[in-house]
């Protein structure tokens, strides 16, 4: 026993990596293991651009989102070409036990050896932490860092520890931007403590702090300023994520779907003649705070909301459902679950609520409790999802060891059993009225698994997640064209059409559904309808109305239609002066193709 409490820590950190193991183990059979979607989608995109050689990111303007994480996929993409899927995974895995290791040691000084164990198994068998470390997102990096800034913070030292530990925060904001409000709380906290030593001191050690922050994100701004041609300090994506969790209609803006309703709601500025992205950024900001002003009680009610949610036990997955991932592991199914009690945040939480409470009361951990603050605040005033609340479940599991150590102590005393008490009424106001787990899965992790499936030319997997999808919402428009994509592929063209057909009634200012629809008429040898489609295709701003015109004059040559033909290049030339012999070389090109073919 001795042997163990001497090396408790290593011990958390091996039960956490083997567990972090097997779960990827049994993931590995999900389509959508190799097959990311949403942000996890475009952060492997991006890692892939990084690791083909375009480290500075050239021609993609400054970054739309916080790059670290793209970064640290790209090395890792650059490393391990072949085994990018399971080498990031397993990396991640490999900081979530470092995580968990963190977790013991800030118990430790914080607050007791024992608590510092039981918070690191906490954290090790902790289902949504396992969950994603094996997501490709930057959760489990800003979280490690995190952990390992609060600890140096903890830890203390000279003006060259205060240094390292704003550096190591910095990181964690090009991780996560809700880190620099950490920061901006750990450098008050550390002036506020350094006063009782002298004026001088408060501002040295909050001076390195802050500088070790500003020489990590320089480079960044200065990239985004040289490269990318814009004043942004990280990233543009902020104004955009405001506005999601702060408008008159936060429930429908806040469940925005990927695909065509984001591209709608990220247009907002375009339509109003805003370019530039840190224009973009301001754009949306400034119509949050107009909410705001113009509608306080209801931004109140709203904030009121989104707090109650912060500390609602059920995870509520950005993009995609979290328990439906279930499925596909056993150990997640004992670790992550809604039966009354969503388990486990539905009782951490109000644990922690108790740990926190004794915490301000005794005057202690003050560090930890600024850093809740600091997260709770930006999640609360952006808007609240899991992978957003991550980050503090960690040093919530330290409070929450603290709060049940206490409970135990004080069960047969008066305060301990109205501590029980009040722990009995949080359990209830943070699983009250909680959904049930949607393990049939909704229409968003349908369409996801049909993308997989697709990418994988698994044609009736693809055409049956998808139809599933639309069955559950037959709304989701974007299901519905990518059901008639996989029917076509089929072989049904008449069905694919027709599906083609509903959808351009419902949203007639798609592009890639009246190409489609056209496409789907040209294979079944119906050319007026296809020509119907082209000419509507035509009458919408687009910037692929080039793609369109030649598609047309080769559908009007390979009908022997040329005067047709030529009319639709005589056309083209007018909408585009510049690529006038462009597009002659083009129809001639065609027109020779056809006439060899003959």
């Amino acid at each position: 026993m001795d042997w163990c409490r001497r090396h408790s820590l290593w011990l958390v950190c091996g039960l956490a990596l083997a567990l972090r193991v097997a779960y990827l183990g049994e993931i590995s059979q999900s389509p959508l293991f190799r097959h990311p979607v949403v942000d996890a989608e475009t952060y492997t995109r991006q890692a892939s651009a990084l690791a083909a050689g375009n480290w500075l990111g050239r021609g993609e303007g400054p970054f739309w989102q916080p790059p670290l994480y793209p970064y640290f996929l790209g090395v890792i993409k650059g490393l391990f070409p072949e085994t990018f899927w399971y080498a990031a995974r397993l990396t991640q895995g490999i900081l979530g036990a470092l995580s968990c290791g963190l977790v013991v040691w800030l118990g430790r000084r914080l607050f007791s050896p024992g608590i510092g164990v039981a918070a690191g198994l906490a954290a090790a068998v902790y289902g949504p932490l396992i969950f994603y470390d094996a997501e490709l997102l930057p959760a489990t990096l800003a979280t490690t860092l995190n952990l390992l800034a609060l600890a140096l913070l903890v830890r203390g030292g000279n003006g060259w520890h205060w240094l390292l530990s704003g550096a190591v925060l910095g990181l964690a904001s090009l991780a996560i931007a809700q880190s620099l409000v950490v920061a901006a709380l750990a450098a008050a906290w550390l002036g506020w403590r350094g006063w009782q030593a002298g004026r001088a001191t408060a501002l040295r050690r909050a001076g390195f702090l802050a500088a070790g922050v500003v020489l990590v994100l320089a480079p960044v701004s200065l990239r985004n300023y040289v490269v990318g041609g814009d004043t942004v300090l990280i990233s543009y994506n902020g104004g955009v994520n405001f506005y999601l969790g702060n408008n008159p209609d936060y429930e429908r803006t806040v469940n925005v779907r990927p695909g065509w309703e984001w591209d709608d709601l990220v247009a907002m500025p375009f339509a109003a003649g805003v370019s530039r992205p840190s224009e973009k950024a301001a754009f949306f900001y400034q119509q949050a705070w107009a909410y705001i002003s113009s509608q306080p009680l209801d931004y109140l009610g709203l904030l009121l909301h989104k707090a109650r949610t912060f500390w609602q036990g059920d995870e509520l997955g950005r993009n995609q459902d979290v328990y439906y991932w279930r499925h596909y592991s056993v150990l997640l199914s004992g670790l992550l679950w809604k039966y009354g009690l969503a388990f486990p945040f539905g009782l951490v939480g109000p644990l922690a609520l108790l740990g926190m409470g004794l915490a301000w009361r005794r005057g202690h951990s003050q560090l930890p409790l600024l850093y809740v603050a600091a997260h709770l605040a930006v999640v609360v005033a952006f808007f609240v999802a899991d992978r957003y609340r991550l980050p503090l479940v960690p040093v919530l599991l330290l409070f929450a060891a603290e709060g049940a150590w206490w409970l135990w102590q004080s069960r047969r005393l008066a305060q301990g059993r109205w501590g029980m008490a009040g722990v009995a009424l949080l359990l209830g106001w943070c699983n009250w009225g909680l959904p049930p787990m949607q393990m049939a899965g909704d229409a968003a992790i349908h369409y996801n698994l049909g993308k997989a499936y697709a990418e994988e030319r698994r044609v009736p997997e693809a055409v049956e997640a998808y139809t599933r999808a639309v069955r559950l919402d037959s709304t989701y428009w974007q299901a519905w064209v990518n059901l008639g994509s996989m029917t076509a592929v089929a072989g049904r063209m008449e069905e694919a059409a027709g599906i083609f057909e509903r959808v351009t009634r419902a949203r007639p200012g798609q592009l890639e559904v009246w190409m489609n629809l056209a496409h789907a008429r040209r294979a079944l040898q119906q050319g007026p309808a296809a020509r119907a489609a082209y000419d509507a295709a035509l009458r919408l701003p687009s910037p692929h109305r080039p793609q369109i015109y030649l598609e047309l004059m080769g559908f009007h040559l390979q009908a022997g239609e040329f005067a047709q033909a030529t009319e639709v290049m005589a056309q083209a030339q007018r909408d585009y002066p510049q690529d006038v012999a462009r597009i002659r070389q083009a129809y001639e090109q065609m027109q020779a193709r056809v006439l060899g073919g003959k």
